[in-house]
């Protein structure tokens, strides 16, 4: 489901084009034993890990794309890679046409990043003097500068934290000032890793849709990785998949509901489940994925069996009150995905 053989014949419009990308760390094997474990402090024995696995991908001006995977398949190592924060073991990077390991300095000025879990700002001083400092580097003019302080203090909604320290920030106030702080410089292209951890849902409504319009508006490149699939599915029209270090699935999100969506949820309420705590009778193609005393949820392939089917043989047990049809979540068909790719290895 690669979409690379369609770019590699538009890469003038390519804002990023990642080339058998190949990231390895060498660390010492376990001993198992303290007597081994002593014997290696003089002969240490290493091994080989590839955290990014041959990777290829393109991806276009103005652009979001969601990239995803399981913890440990090499998200925030490929994210380092684009920044130029870590040096690749094989392939190549181009960022706006220049190896982003090879000058720095010249793709810092162009990019965004929000690391949920790192912070931009300076530990003991006010968020203000932060986002001066940040100025004064990426060599912001002072009208720009005001204006996007200004319109995202107010998106942020963070006018009262801008001056007080970061270690006096909790973590959903981190975030906001971190994410203001990504995009003071009006960079090309943002990274996001988990941009919305530890905020509430109103806040997390809120960055959505500011991401949203400066993607749609001023064509602003977004790659976004995220625990939080609503983040993905909110932000995102194009997910890459990654597993193991390897690309899994790279296509339009939509596409994707399509491709995989086979199965589909069916919930019922019910006057009394006949199965809670006995189980259900086997039929094909129906699994239970929740059962308390008046509700049932199954999850069903609907290539092998029809919803039709499946109401006449709870109905003729139990009263059905209600019931909803509803295809899966992307969560569950990405989660879908990795489990058939695991069993696969």
């Amino acid at each position: 489901m690669s979409r690379i053989a369609d770019q590699n014949t538009n890469q003038d419009s390519n804002q990023i084009q990642v080339r058998h990308l190949v990231k390895e760390y060498k660390r010492k094997k376990n001993k198992g034993n303290v007597r081994k474990a002593l014997a290696g402090m003089f002969r240490p024995d290493y091994e080989v890990l590839r955290a990014v696995d041959n990777i290829s991908f393109t991806i276009g001006r103005g652009e979001a794309v969601g990239y995803v995977g399981p913890n440990g398949s090499g998200k925030s190592t490929t994210i380092k890679m684009l920044c130029g924060i870590l040096t690749p073991t094989e392939g190549g990077i181009l960022v706006n046409g220049i190896v982003p390991q090879q000058e720095r300095m010249k793709n810092n000025k162009k990019i965004g990043v929000v690391f949920g879990n790192r912070s931009l700002l300076w530990w003991d001083v006010p968020v203000i003097e932060s986002y001066r400092l940040f100025q004064r580097l990426y060599e912001i003019p002072p009208n720009r500068f005001k204006e996007n302080l200004d319109r995202f203090t107010e998106i942020m909604g963070i006018g009262p934290l801008l001056g007080i320290p970061e270690r006096q920030l909790s973590l959903g106030q981190k975030m906001r000032c971190n994410i203001a702080a990504a995009f003071l410089h009006n960079p090309e292209i943002v990274y996001l890793d988990e941009p919305t951890i530890g905020l509430d849902s109103e806040s997390k409504a809120s960055i959505r849709e500011c991401i949203r319009r400066m993607n749609e508006e001023e064509k602003t490149t977004f790659i976004v990785t995220s625990h939080d699939f609503q983040d993905i599915e909110t932000l995102c029209r194009r997910i890459i998949l990654i597993n193991h270090g390897r690309v899994v699935v790279d296509d339009d999100m939509q596409k994707v509901k399509l491709d995989f969506n086979r199965e589909k949820r069916i919930q019922f309420e019910v006057d009394s489940n006949p199965w809670y705590h006995k189980g259900m009778p086997s039929m094909e193609g129906v699994r239970i994925t929740d059962e308390k005393p008046h509700s049932i949820t199954l999850e069903y392939d609907v290539e092998k069996v029809s919803s039709i089917h499946i109401m006449q043989q709870v109905s003729k047990l139990c009263e059905i009150k209600d019931v909803a049809i509803s295809g899966r979540d992307i969560e569950a068909i990405i989660r879908d995905i990795i489990r058939k790719d695991n069993h696969s290895i």
